[in-house]
């Protein structure tokens, strides 16, 4: 059986008292922002070039993955690749000892 949940009214209602005065402070502050500058007759590439650097910034990160894959694979095949070579030195010494 659960247990009954116990709802405070009074520090719900301070809480939202605090996020409306938050809102409002944030509503104060975009409302003092500049309107946008008009670009003339580049205005109407502004949303083509900002997509276009999205896109570059999305094309980035896919490159940064890809690097840290093909580094993770490089180190993980170094790792064996150094593996192979002890068992084969080791193997190699001990005919030599014999």
């Amino acid at each position: 059986m659960s247990d009954p949940i116990y709802v405070d009214r009074d520090n719900i209602r301070r809480r939202m008292g605090d996020v409306s005065a938050l809102a409002r402070e944030i509503e104060t502050a975009m409302g003092g922002m500049p309107p946008a500058a008009d670009g003339g007759a580049a205005s109407a590439l502004l949303g083509f070039i900002a997509a276009g650097g999205s896109e570059a910034a999305n094309e980035y990160a896919g490159a940064v993955q890809l690097i840290g894959a093909i580094t993770d694979d490089v180190m993980r095949d170094n790792e064996a690749t150094e593996s192979e070579m002890t068992a084969e030195l080791t193997q190699l010494e001990q005919e030599l000892d014999h």
